[in-house]
């Protein structure tokens, strides 16, 4: 049987990129993750990236793309890292820059690597459960409201959406835009913390829970919804 070059050195790449992968989340990533799961370990990336300087804010903007390209690691600690570190403003937006730039990094890999690369971040199972991006009339307008409710996997998300038809920008803007609410709490969380304003950081996070639990309650409504009409 003749094997196809292209074939060939697409699966070289693919796989060479999976090996990459597989090692950075053991040697760096999984050690992130757990750091960003507790106070003390969030401490210690603020001082680390404060200790680049002027280069802090590239630095902070390349770890808030990295973790939308890398999926399991969540957004947001990173995000009111971002408030702590630099403020409400300008928290917002580097994480905007970083989110922009993951999305766009995540859509380019899919469409060059295909269901093989996005099956290394989400499951067969996860995939079919959003059978409501396989309405093509409708798709911007369910990307849209699916990255702007509370609760979705937007991480995920963005490795599935790419193999519907949507095009790049109509994608990238969509899902920035309403990735936008969310970053912008947790950013002002932390510029909240860090400043002592403990009240807003309360209504903040008040709102967040309420708006979490309505986006729990919609998401279930619309994906079960559309799962009975699949």
């Amino acid at each position: 049987m003749k094997i196809n070059k292209r074939s060939l050195l697409r699966f070289m790449i693919a796989a060479a990129l999976l090996l990459l992968t597989g090692f950075l989340c053991i040697q760096y990533l999984i050690p992130l993750s757990s750091l960003l799961m507790t106070e003390a370990g969030r401490l210690q990336i603020i001082e680390k990236v404060e200790s680049y300087g002027v280069f802090a804010p590239i630095v902070f903007t390349a770890l808030m793309a990295l973790q939308i390209v890398i999926a399991f690691i969540p957004g947001g600690p990173l995000e009111l890292i971002a408030g702590m570190l630099f403020g409400g403003i300008r928290g917002t937006i580097y994480s905007m820059i970083g989110s922009v730039a993951g999305t766009a990094a995540v859509y380019a890999l899919v469409k060059r690597f295909g269901r093989p690369l996005v099956h290394f971040f989400v499951s067969e199972e996860k995939m079919q459960s959003f059978s409501i991006l396989h309405d093509e009339k409708k798709l911007e307008f369910w990307v849209f409201v699916l990255f702007l409710i509370p609760g979705i996997p937007k991480d995920l998300l963005t490795y599935i959406v790419p193999l519907t038809s949507m095009r790049p920008l109509h994608f990238i803007i969509l899902a920035n835009v309403a990735r936008f609410p969310a970053i912008i709490a947790s950013v002002f969380m932390g510029d909240s913390l860090t400043e002592g304003r403990y009240w807003l950081c309360i209504v903040i996070a008040a709102a967040a829970a309420l708006t979490a639990f309505i986006g729990f309650r919609l998401k279930n409504s619309i994906l079960k919804k559309k799962g009975d009409h699949a």
